[in-house]
């Protein structure tokens, strides 16, 4: 168990034998190699050396579990290293371990919600895609509003979700337990608010939809963007705001789209495109002055993230209610243990 730990927290870093041997100072990689193929086994002294090289607490070299995952699927997969796959993969796991952790501490108090089934909704064509977004909502019960804050919708319907740093390249991915039972939506820590926001409903696409085996994967992608940009931006409500055609739309609208709907102006401009309220000329024109504009990659008025807010709150609500000791939910966090102590100032003077 300890040596497989040593190499998933080097990958967790993105680390070479050679990098952690070098940050050590005093170790050589063969020895490191032996301790993660289990040849060796690292003494107490080498265990905190090993921790604080890896920027990991001495407790996750312990941990009882290894959460085996189904096979993870990325955006831009291709383009990404093979070493920053496997730093993604590592991330992604680590958070959804400590978060399946987390969720057994109030296992007897409370139920938590489940995910929607992997490929509930059967999918074969960017149309049906457009169907099963508005299906989902359907049964979400969100109607055609704007969906305010779209990480906690998800978190209420069972799917976890994470901010994810370190790999440039990265956009999301949707990581899952073998078994199904634990959804984990990772997202690009660094990314505009709506392009996080496109993102993580793309990656709700490819769970919920069962999309052909033999579509080729760029059709699969286009039916994962359709069902994100229906789910954000429903037909009832682009067409309320622009109309059932136009001639011309103007740059302004599409602003006032994203302050509305919390999409990118390329998203609200594509909405158009794929409900035919604009012809083919006109979307390829009005992309053509964005990308002039510089605004393909940083458009006016990027949003916030929205971050994840269930998993801390059920750490510290551990702690209160006694559930857990401030060394474990340091743990759960990742951060020091003073930092965890210092974090309801009020109370600690009460």
């Amino acid at each position: 168990m300890i040596s497989n730990r040593i190499q998933r927290a080097r990958l967790l870093r993105g680390l070479s034998l050679e990098a952690l041997a070098q940050c050590m100072g005093d170790i050589s990689k063969q020895a490191l190699s032996k301790f993660e193929k289990g040849d060796a086994l690292p003494n107490s002294t080498r265990i905190l050396q090993l921790a604080k090289a890896l920027n990991v607490k001495p407790e996750y070299f312990f941990r009882a579990d290894t959460t085996e995952l189904a096979p993870v699927e990325f955006r831009k997969l291709s383009r990404m290293p093979k070493r920053d796959q496997k730093v993604v993969i590592e991330q992604a796991r680590d958070h959804l371990e400590r978060y399946i952790a987390l969720e057994q501490v109030f296992a007897s108090i409370q139920k938590n919600a489940k995910p929607a089934a992997a490929g509930s909704i059967r999918v074969n064509s960017r149309d049906e895609a457009e169907a099963a977004a508005s299906q989902l909502r359907k049964e979400w019960c969100l109607g055609n509003d704007a969906i305010a804050n779209l990480t906690e919708l998800l978190e209420e319907h069972g799917i976890k979700v994470a901010l994810l740093e370190g790999v440039d390249d990265f956009d999301g991915a949707c990581v899952a337990t073998k078994d199904e039972e634990h959804v984990l939506v990772a997202l690009n820590r660094h990314r505009p608010g709506e392009r996080q926001r496109f993102t993580a409903a793309h990656e709700l696409g490819h769970w919920v939809m069962a999309l052909p085996d033999d579509m080729p994967e760029k059709e699969k992608e286009a039916c994962c963007h359709r069902f994100a940009g229906a789910l954000l931006y429903p037909k009832e409500r682009v067409e309320a705001d622009f109309g059932e055609r136009r001639r011309r739309v103007l740059l302004q609208e599409l602003l006032i789209a994203k302050r509305g709907y919390g999409v990118s102006m390329q998203v609200a401009l594509r909405r158009l495109k794929d409900l035919h309220i604009i012809d083919d000329a006109g979307y390829t024109s009005m992309t053509i002055d964005i990308a002039r504009r510089g605004w393909k990659s940083s458009e006016p008025e990027a949003m916030p993230c929205e971050n994840p807010l269930r998993f801390s709150s059920l750490v510290y609500r551990g702690l209160a209610e006694g559930l857990m000791t401030v060394s474990r939910a340091a743990e759960f966090l990742q951060q020091p243990i003073s930092a965890v102590e210092n974090a309801n100032p009020l109370a600690m003077k009460g």
